[in-house]
């Protein structure tokens, strides 16, 4: 029976297929824009840009991929999990990832949305032998070197400038990484950065060792009872990230029913070039028994943090050090964690107790402010706490509880998956009392930390066809506490609905309309705070259309309204982008236009990078946006990549504030990468 059923369905393979899976760059692209569409916060999405590059970087093996590794490409449902793993163990393996088409229940789109993320390993193509000798034989490998630069003289450049706000540095940023991995066997990485403004020199006494950053890990999986070893830089993904989470969290997205929920994926190498959020040391994962798993970990770094005598308010997280009060800050703290997680995984169930302790070699000791009366303070924190996943048919239970030792506890649970056939849905409770604290935690939330908060989420999505499907989110919540700018109590509400067109293969349409209400301070007549509901509306409407095999059209325009007491404000953004390949070469070029009233009303848009970095700026102001991206194809080994962007505004004279201060209307900045593949 199998053997027909590969036989044709490897004969005809669909079309659709084969052109995403040919071409992974598209489907990143199109993925990265749909979960950053929302954005509304300055927030760094870098780490879960690089994560879905490694994803498709690093196709898992569809044979071996487990329940949490699908989970984390963020395109599938539960049913279309459970219907992989049925046929699967029915079956047996698959011969190749076109025979995906006769999983049941799966459609073409299913098809072509996973395909770049996994990949058949044959046996024959297995490395065997030393470690070391495996590394060396690998072909998955690779030598990235990146440079950047604003062309534009900024302000602590310039001779004349405050000498306290004046850059040390080179304007230009260099970026260096190399990488040899196979999935769910071994990787081994190295970064190093510099950023704008800092030395690049060599002086142990002043911690300068040529670049500004440097980041590095080896990873080793599946060597009996050692499941996972990773050594250097790390990152934890456990339960729902309430107390350790990663970059592979989402907050509300488009993605309204997979993006809510976390995988539980233990250790990770850590890949960007963020520095901070991350671990530095040993991270090991034991079976102790089919069933049992011990997970442990020991971290110790330098993090910036100004000190007054044997007490700093805070951890300086920019990693920037340009100034001279910047290098000063730098390294000042030790900061040390350490972990354990014992794990109880079936089929079905997959439970676990955490326990983490932080220690700072000095005293936290931050600052009261009015939302903010009594900061935690000291030198040591300790965290337990414990998570449940759990699945039935096409529904999944998860949820988390975290408890700060002496002080607050937060928890977070939900339930997801398929209603029926066409209609998936979401629902998600949480609750964080104001002193809970975690350094590491990345679970659903409304404010940028699981803290002083309640709420209930719940999403849908229903397929009418697999042309047309609409999907939303409505989001309640509330704040018991005083918060930042919102001296008082409050409580808001957040919805979404999104509908998804695409009439042909090479036309897609999307429109996207989106609601937040939650209060402000206003100015009022008395001298104490008061606050008013703040309202937010967002309208995005796309399309995408593949005029040729080698030329796609994409036109975008979104607009935005923020009103507050009586004052009202208004925002757009108008884009229209062209993307042109032949052979060697790729080339991508947008025209974007701007205007907003005010920062409330900042348009964020997903622009195109080179690979590994990601673009998610703030259109504010009045003016125009273009970038131009050429890759070219060298060879198959060498990858060639030019970007460059200028912004145009029509409102001012003078762009950015401080030392970053620029004369003139238009900021121009230039990138130029290469890549080697073995």
């Amino acid at each position: 029976m199998k053997a027909w059923l590969q036989l044709l369905v490897l004969s005809f393979p669909c079309a659709c297929l084969g052109q995403q899976a040919s071409d992974p760059g598209d489907m990143l692209d199109r993925l990265a824009d749909e979960l950053l569409a929302t954005a509304e916060e300055d927030v760094s999405y870098e780490e879960l840009y690089e994560t879905l590059t490694h994803l498709l970087a690093n196709p898992a093996d569809i044979n071996k991929v487990s329940r949490e590794q699908l989970r984390t490409v963020m395109v599938l449902s539960e049913k279309e999990i459970n219907e992989l793993i049925a046929y699967r163990e029915e079956f047996g393996p698959l011969l190749d990832v076109l025979e995906l088409q006769a999983v049941p229940g799966w459609t073409a789109e299913t098809v072509s949305r996973v395909a770049p993320f996994v990949r058949v390993i044959g046996e024959e193509s297995r490395v065997s032998g030393e470690t070391l000798k495996r590394i060396g034989r690998e072909t998955n490998a690779y030598l990235l070197a990146r440079y950047e630069r604003t062309l534009e003289t900024r302000r602590a450049y310039r001779p004349e400038s405050d000498s306290a706000q004046r850059y040390a540095g080179s304007p230009d940023k260099f970026y260096l990484r190399c990488r040899v991995a196979r999935t769910n066997e071994f990787s081994l990485g190295f970064t190093a950065e510099k950023d704008p403004g800092e030395i690049m020199a060599w002086d142990p006494t002043q911690r300068l060792y040529g670049f500004d950053f440097y980041s590095g890990h080896l990873q080793l999986q599946r060597r009996g009872r050692l499941e996972n070893l990773v050594i250097g830089d790390f990152q934890c993904q456990f339960g729902q990230g309430l107390q350790l989470g990663s970059a592979f969290g989402l907050g509300k997205t488009a993605q309204t029913i997979t993006g809510i929920r976390r995988s539980n994926l233990g250790f990770l190498p850590y890949m960007s070039a963020s520095e901070s959020y991350y671990l530095r040391g040993v991270a090991a994962s034991f079976r102790v028994t089919p069933s049992v798993r011990l997970h442990l970990f020991g971290s110790q770094k330098r993090q910036d943090a100004t000190l007054r005598g044997d007490h700093f308010r805070s951890i300086q997280s920019s990693g920037l050090h340009r100034t001279a009060s910047e290098r000063a800050a730098r390294g000042q703290i030790s900061d040390r964690d350490i972990g354990v997680a014992i794990q109880f995984q079936s089929r079905r169930l997959d439970f676990g107790i955490l326990a983490t302790e932080k220690r700072w070699s000095k005293t936290l000791s931050a600052e009261p402010t009015a939302y903010n009366q009594e900061p935690f303070r000291g030198a040591s924190l300790v965290n337990t706490g414990a998570y449940l996943n759990a699945s039935w048919a096409n529904v999944t239970l998860f949820g988390e509880f975290a408890q700060t030792l002496t002080r607050g506890n937060g928890f977070t649970a939900g339930i997801l998956g398929n209603l029926t056939s066409q209609l998936e849905a979401a629902w998600l409770y949480r609750n964080f009392q104001r002193d809970y604290f975690s350094s590491y935690a990345n679970v659903l939330s409304e404010g940028s930390t699981p803290q002083n908060e309640q709420g209930f989420y719940t999403g849908m999505r229903y397929t009418f066809s697999r042309r047309l499907s609409v999907s939303g989110y409505f989001d309640y919540f509330r704040f018991p506490w005083l918060r930042y700018r919102v001296y008082r109590p409050s409580e808001g509400s957040e919805w979404l609905i999104r509908v998804d067109l695409a009439p042909s293969r090479n036309t897609s349409f999307y429109f996207q309309l989106r609601e937040e209400t939650k209060a402000r301070n206003v100015a009022g007549e008395s001298t104490l705070f008061e606050t008013a509901q703040g309202q937010k509306i967002n309208l995005w409407i796309g399309g995408e259309f593949m005029a040729t095999a080698n030329v796609s059209l994409k036109s975008r325009i979104q607009g935005s309204r923020y009103s507050l007491g009586s004052t009202t404000t208004y925002g757009m953004a108008m884009v229209n982008e062209a993307s042109w390949k032949q052979g060697r070469w790729s080339i991508a070029f947008r025209y974007a236009l701007f205007d907003t009233d005010d920062y409330e009303n900042r348009q964020y848009v997903y622009e195109r990078d080179v690979w590994l970095a990601t673009s998610l700026p703030a259109y504010e102001g009045s003016g125009f946006r273009n970038y131009l991206l050429v890759h070219y194809a060298v060879s198959r080994k060498v990858d060639l990549w030019l970007r460059w962007g200028r912004t145009t505004y029509t409102d001012r004279t003078l762009i950015g504030t401080g030392g970053d201060e620029i004369t003139g209307n238009a900021r121009n900045d230039v990138k130029f990468q290469l890549r080697i593949r073995p």
